[in-house]
């Protein structure tokens, strides 16, 4: 009792000493859209609190509901890219690749100029306006699905030829280049809408269409650099069958001379 007799003393004494509080420090209530707490640092942060309620800004500075079908492109087309990412990642830097890790690189600057694109949404009519391929995301060039395809066949000139389907695993990196492959297929899906609506270029849907399969020939590339074997598909003749079909890919090691 003592104890506590002395602490309201000395709280008392305190009170009474203390100055006076102006009316803003009394204000303890915390407003939801005025966080207490502030940046720390004066570098670019990746947050700016103006999304918390659902909503973005499109690069023509027009905010939309993040459910919209331009962010629903958009979201995919960066989800893909991410997963090229973690390709790259998994490539083995004692393994001779060619001209792959490059094309990866060239492959995720390209996606994010579709999405530059696709966060740029401007209506074009059929009257003779056309989307022009210039750098800061107003249209695609046919000239990336060109050199896909090119890619595309240079690679699968060196392979055995392709007979049968084929399971997607492998190498690690060749099992996430089938991940990238099914996410290109969907982003590939939300992008038909905005071309329907004449916002979207079609050559960046084009480009797109052509990268999915860009990625399945670069599975199989993997796979035959690294000596890895496809696993092809089987049809289940008996509930006791467990014998796998495996297709050998060996890629030739040429001898320095």
């Amino acid at each position: 009792a003592k104890d506590l007799k002395g602490f309201m003393l000395r709280h008392d004494a305190r009170k009474a000493t203390a100055p006076p509080r102006s009316k803003a420090e009394k204000s303890t209530k915390i407003k939801i859209d005025e966080p207490p707490f502030k940046r720390t640092t004066p570098k670019n942060v990746p947050y700016t609190r103006s999304g918390d309620k659902g909503t973005s800004m499109l690069l023509t500075g027009e905010r939309r509901r993040k459910d919209d079908p331009n962010f629903e492109a958009l979201g995919s087309v960066d989800e893909v890219c991410c997963v090229v990412g973690v390709v790259y990642a998994h490539l083995d830097d004692d393994e001779d690749y060619g001209p792959l890790q490059d094309q990866l690189l060239d492959v995720m600057s390209r996606l994010f100029d579709v999405g530059s694109h696709v966060a740029k949404p401007r209506f074009v009519a059929d009257d003779g306006k056309e989307f022009v391929a210039n750098g800061v995301g107003d249209g695609i060039s046919p000239e990336l699905t060109e050199q896909l395809e090119g890619w595309i066949n240079a690679m699968t000139d060196e392979m055995p030829e392709l007979t049968s389907f084929i399971l997607p695993t492998g190498a690690k990196a060749a099992s996430h280049l089938h991940v990238a492959r099914t996410v290109c297929r969907r982003t590939e899906r939300r992008m038909i809408e905005l071309v329907d609506d004449k916002t979207c270029d079609p050559n960046a849907l084009q480009y797109v269409n052509r990268l999915s399969d860009y990625f399945f020939t670069a599975a199989r590339w993997v796979n035959y650099c690294e000596g890895v074997p496809e696993i092809q598909y089987q049809r289940k003749l008996h509930s006791t069958q467990r014998q796998r079909i495996v297709r050998s890919l060996q890629k030739e090691k040429k001898d320095d001379d």
